[in-house]
C-alpha cells in the first residue's frame, strides 16, 4: 500500500529538523573559523606594514652606506695624496 502524503510528510519533518540543526551548528563553526581567519589576516596585514617599514628603512640605510663608502674612498684618496706629498717633502729635506 502506497504511503499517503501525510505519512511521507511525517517521515520528512524529523529529517528536516535534524538537517536544520546540523546546518545551524555548521554555520556557527564556520562563523568561528571566519572570525579566526579575519584575526589572522589583520595580524598578517600589521606584520606586512611593519615589514614594509623595515624594508624602507633598509633601503635608506643602504643609501647612507653607499654614500659613506663613496666618502671613504674620497678620504682614502686624499690621505694617500697627502702621504705622497709628505714623502716628497721628506725626500727633499
Amino acid at each position: 500500500m502506497p504511503k499517503s502524503p501525510i505519512d511521507k510528510l511525517e517521515e520528512l519533518i524529523p529529517k528536516l529538523v535534524e538537517e536544520a540543526r546540523q546546518l545551524r551548528e555548521d554555520n556557527q563553526q564556520l562563523r568561528k573559523e571566519v572570525k579566526t581567519f579575519r584575526a589572522k589576516l589583520e595580524h598578517s596585514q600589521k606584520d606586512d606594514v611593519k615589514l614594509q617599514s623595515k624594508i624602507k628603512r633598509l633601503g635608506e640605510l643602504e643609501s647612507v652606506q653607499k654614500k659613506l663608502e663613496k666618502d671613504q674612498g674620497k678620504i682614502r684618496s686624499t690621505v694617500e695624496n697627502l702621504l705622497a706629498g709628505i714623502d716628497k717633502i721628506s725626500l727633499k729635506l
